[in-house]
């Protein structure tokens, strides 16, 4: 049997399209503050680096949880997995709307909200395996990713509108809505398996191992992915989170973060779906790997010396379309080097490695700051960081197609 005789569902769509509302729903919960972070700190009475934790808590969280929701998922499947995660996601981040300016119920919800998380990262490679031929999993891949990356747009974008325009409490209310509804939704709609496999290497793997933490961590090539997503992950999250704080000191207001954020996450949009839609065609991973951090290395060093509207803008859609773009092929390049291990497994340990980094990159780098505030130090150690990966990127080799 080849793969264009296996049969494949028009429902998959459906089902990513689903998955992707709630990617956007949680990553609009995690990014709520980044750009209002002087005025979130004045409005809950608590220092800047409080509302930067509110953050940084999705991403401790995301450890230890990160291991429960591995195993939740390889144990009870897709639907489950993921439902569970979008119902807390929903319930949790509706009920952060009542805690008005009480920091440490925000504090609270937030912890719980962040439980979620790992329900949907770890599945985004399982969904395109699970669903779509392997002609289309690079690209199923890309637009959830891409998905999250829409997310956090909305969020830097909408959230100092929102705040501006209305008040905090709007903001949490129509976030916490969208969230509850969403969640609703995906339990509703939501399915395990399609009838039959969508490719030859699934039903392959029917027998697939279970767990694979020892096969993961005596592969040599997954460990170089394990440091460029370090790098990679730790500095887009560092980044959207101190966004205001690192484009404030060159004057740009609250609003301008946002559109920064925006215009960041554009370029990450449409890099990863050209990425995706070349790695699906010409099955060159590792050279889009490369050519992606090499833009991101040049990107952070322009963010660095930028001093005008225009060039901070400029260098802020680079940025995206290096350090964001890559995501898809590296989680469908992690897949495919570490089968049979299942999905969840090789993508959960990869974004806890960032998660780990997102908490180091946060705290290390505050205070890192010229004199004047400005940022400076911070976005040339990044681009260094970025360079280093780069480097190593040149030890990564391509499967052979069999």
């Amino acid at each position: 049997m080849t793969e264009d005789k296996l049969q494949v569902y028009g429902y998959r769509w459906i089902l990513l399209f689903i998955f992707m509302l709630g990617n956007v729903s949680l990553q609009i919960m995690w990014i709520s503050y980044a750009t209002v972070t002087l005025e979130a700190a004045s409005y809950y009475g608590v220092h800047e680096f409080d509302i930067l934790f509110l953050s940084t808590i999705f991403m401790i969280t995301y450890v230890p949880v990160s291991f429960v929701a591995t195993w939740f998922i390889n144990r009870f499947g897709f639907r489950i997995g993921v439902g569970l995660g979008a119902m807390i996601n929903g319930v949790f981040g509706f009920l952060r709307f009542f805690a008005g300016p009480n920091y440490f119920l925000v504090l609270f919800f937030s912890v719980m909200i962040s439980v979620s998380q790992p329900f949907f990262l770890n599945s985004v490679s399982l969904l395109s395996a699970n669903w779509f031929p392997e002609s289309e999993r690079t690209k199923a891949t890309g637009l959830s990713v891409n998905s999250q990356l829409l997310g956090i747009a909305l969020g830097m974008i909408l959230t100092p509108i929102f705040v501006v325009a209305y008040s905090f409490e709007a903001m949490l209310f129509i976030y916490g809505l969208y969230s509850l509804i969403i969640g609703i939704l995906f339990v509703i709609f939501a399915r395990d398996k399609p009838p039959t496999p969508p490719s030859i290497k699934l039903l392959k793997e029917d027998d697939k191992v279970k767990g694979g933490l020892k096969l993961l961590l005596s592969n040599k090539q997954f460990w170089l992915l394990l440091i460029i997503f370090f790098v990679g992950l730790g500095a887009f999250n560092m980044v959207t989170t101190y966004i205001e704080l690192i484009v404030a000191p060159r004057g740009l207001t609250s609003i301008e973060a946002g559109n920064l954020g925006g215009i960041m996450l554009l370029g990450g949009i449409i890099g990863a779906q050209v990425l995706s839609i070349l790695a699906d065609k010409f099955r060159k991973k590792v050279l889009l790997i490369r050519l992606s951090l090499v833009i991101t290395v040049a990107s952070f060093l322009l963010l660095a010396f930028a001093t005008t509207t225009i060039t901070i803008y400029v260098s802020g859609f680079l940025l995206g379309f290096g350090l964001m773009s890559v995501g898809p092929v590296l989680l469908e390049y992690a897949v495919d080097i570490t089968a049979p291990v299942p999905e969840a497994s090789s993508v959960g340990m990869l974004m806890v490695i960032g998660s780990i980094s997102g908490i180091i990159f946060i705290v290390g780098f505050e205070g890192l700051t010229t004199p004047s505030g400005d940022y400076l130090p911070a976005l040339i150690v990044l681009s260094i960081l970025s360079l280093v990966t780069f480097l190593l990127s040149f030890f990564l080799k391509d499967l052979k197609k069999k």
